[in-house]
């Protein structure tokens, strides 16, 4: 009969380690790369079991405390926050449409030119965009259009 395992609290794992464990149980073949992807892919059903218990328990709780939702990232990371929702029984307040705002022929015009010039300098090496993007601040974004589409066409 084989012992019980003893299990110590202060083994806490950072983030690096535990990769490194991974890979070292994986590859020692303690641990099939399939029960780790069978484990990730259970984080997403593990999260809504959780947020659905949750919201059971926020509706017995009931009262007049506004609930929230979850938070939700934005591309570059930072969390944004989060939402409030009226409390049960509550219509949602009316939003206004905000109005796009009319734009000048210039506007416009700013805004195609632009737009050609970042097209242009995304096909150029990154070690020489430096030079069209003083070029545009010196002469103009026309003059950098014109020597980018050159430099593309060689």
């Amino acid at each position: 009969m084989p012992r019980p395992r003893v299990q110590t609290s202060g083994a806490q794992l950072s983030p690096g380690q535990a990769a490194y464990v991974l890979e070292r149980l994986v590859a020692d073949r303690r641990i099939s790369q399939s029960e780790v992807n069978r484990y990730v892919a259970e984080m997403g059903r593990e999260i809504k079991d959780l947020e659905a218990r949750l919201q059971r328990l926020r509706s017995v709780q009931g009262g007049g405390v506004a609930q929230t939702t979850r938070r939700r990232t934005r591309g570059n990371g930072a969390i944004r926050p989060a939402r409030t929702a009226a409390p049960a029984g509550a219509a949602a307040p009316a939003r206004k449409k905000r109005r796009a705002r009319k734009l000048s022929a210039e506007e416009i015009a700013s805004r195609q030119l632009q737009g050609r010039y970042l097209s242009l300098i995304r096909r150029i090496p990154a070690n020489k965009r430096a030079q069209y993007k003083k070029l545009a601040s010196e002469k103009g974004r026309e003059a950098a259009i014109r020597e980018m589409k050159a430099a593309v066409a060689k």
